[in-house]
């Protein structure tokens, strides 16, 4: 099988994860890492043993497709880029700062008929994918109720978090869209939000948004979702916690402290573990060192370009967060529940992607304008 010839784009933190993944993808060959900061870039092609670059245009026509790692504010720019290249797009999320960019993102991909792909990674991790072939195969019974509590510490933001042309946002969209998804992907489609939040510790630092909040949403089938998150936990108590409640049974999953990771069923029978993790394992580990946490979602990404098939968490899939995430946020300004429906055929939403209007948007919101 010829191997996919792929570029990383943006070496920062989340980039090892992803580079990890291809290495250990058959079909994957990263030929380029590229980062604007020349020492970042040849720092992770000697891991991989490939070539690097400080511009992203000008190793376009040498690969097969991109895989951005880079801050949000950018991955509009680089996909259409790609696209219009014909090269298949791998993104970070969250995939964009607003609706129409990320529409305009999905346009050009499609118009280019090359795979465009979603970095959910949480679908392709086997505790989430075993979490949701659970719900799916009825074993809950009808899902009534459904709720995630997520809990991080980001006392020293990244630098690009810290202005809101490029980071116009906080922890709900940027990291909640995660658990948001999965929400939509586990109990079904969202029909209606509400939020409450608060940036009482990170204000000064991510002005952009929220470092805590609570959201609660209605699903299309009735069913009722919370998820509960704050970047501003000093001590936390666990990692992540999900769970969803059905009329035959009841599913959890944990990240403990101690870094184990479990799924666990409960019904008439008791109580069953379904999956363990434990970092501990020399098996359950990859060969760095890590959990197998991005091998899933490259894996999908390079077999979706070689047998031309549509991602699981496609551009249209990919956006579905971000509705519900930004329609929770303004029924909060609203002090109000908005169906997701309406929101999303807002003037605002539904217009043209406009790079002058979207900085005349931050001058207003935040008083800021970038260089």
């Amino acid at each position: 099988m010829e191997r996919t010839k792929v570029a990383v784009i943006g070496c920062g933190g989340i980039s090892r994860a992803h580079l990890n993944g291809h290495l250990a993808c058959p079909g994957s060959e990263v030929i380029y890492c590229v980062d604007i900061i020349e020492s970042r870039a040849r720092e992770k092609a000697e891991v991989m043993g490939c070539k690097w670059h400080t511009d992203y245009l000008a190793i376009l026509d040498e690969v097969d497709a991109v895989d951005i790692c880079t801050p949000p504010h950018v991955h509009a720019e680089m996909t259409v880029e790609a696209a219009r290249r014909g090269k298949h797009v791998l993104t970070e999320k969250i995939m964009a700062r607003t609706l129409p960019e990320a529409r305009w993102m999905i346009d050009e991909c499609e118009k280019a008929d090359v795979v465009f792909m979603v970095a959910f990674v949480l679908r392709y991790r086997p505790e989430f994918e075993l979490f949701q072939q659970t719900c799916a195969e009825g074993k809950l019974g009808q899902i009534r109720q459904a709720y995630i509590q997520t809990q991080l510490n980001m006392a020293k933001p990244a630098e690009w978090r810290q202005n809101p042309y490029d980071f116009p946002m906080g922890a709900f969209l940027s990291h909640g869209c995660h658990y948001v998804d999965q929400l939509q992907w586990c109990v079904g489609p969202i029909a209606e939000a509400m939020n409450m939040s608060h940036a009482l510790t990170l204000n000064e630092l991510i002005p952009g948004g929220d470092d805590t909040n609570c959201a609660i949403f209605r699903h299309q089938n009735g069913a009722v979702s919370c998820y509960v998150e704050s970047w501003a936990i000093p001590f936390r108590t666990s990692g992540i916690r999900y769970e969803v409640y059905g009329t035959e049974g009841s599913l959890q999953l944990t990240y403990r402290s101690d870094g184990k990771r479990l799924v666990t069923l409960f019904n008439s029978d008791g109580e069953n573990d379904l999956f363990e993790f434990d970092p501990r394992k020399e098996d359950h580990m990859d060969a760095f060192g890590g959990a197998k946490d991005m091998q899933g979602q490259i894996k999908h990404f390079i077999s979706c370009i070689q047998n031309r098939d549509l991602p699981l968490t496609h551009g249209r899939e990919g956006i579905k967060p971000m509705q519900a995430v930004l329609a929770a946020e303004a029924a909060e300004r609203e002090g109000r529940t908005l169906r997701i429906n309406d929101f999303i055929e807002r003037p605002q939403n539904t217009a043209e992607w406009s790079e002058p209007d979207f900085r005349a948007w931050v001058k207003e919101t935040y008083g800021y304008s970038p260089e």
